[in-house]
């Protein structure tokens, strides 16, 4: 008797390219949420550089989350700017409480 030959492998679905490069997307969307609560202009900044990343791939055809990495992107912008204003009036306040102590 002559020995059957393997079952052919199943070959990758064809919508199912590599798009190693949408964890740029993700991360952004991720730190885009945590910097309104947890270390703000870190992770805006985080947030920011990622996002652009993401955009930027998805634009070459490297991703497919470019949502993702825009909505990370735009709360890393909102994130920062609110942190400073924070800070600015923050530090207004502190002037103001320690000229009025004299």
């Amino acid at each position: 008797m002559s020995e059957m030959p393997p079952p052919p492998s199943s070959p990758m679905p064809s919508g199912a390219g590599d798009m190693s490069e949408n964890t740029n997307g993700v991360v952004a969307l991720v730190t885009g949420i945590l910097s309104f609560f947890v270390c703000p202009v870190i992770l805006s900044i985080v947030a920011i550089v990622f996002g652009r990343k993401g955009m930027q791939s998805a634009a070459a055809g490297r991703a497919n989350n470019l949502g993702m990495a825009k909505a990370g992107y735009i709360m890393g912008i909102i994130s920062l700017v609110l942190s400073v204003l924070f800070i600015l009036i923050w530090i207004a306040l502190i002037i103001a409480g320690v000229a009025s102590s004299n």
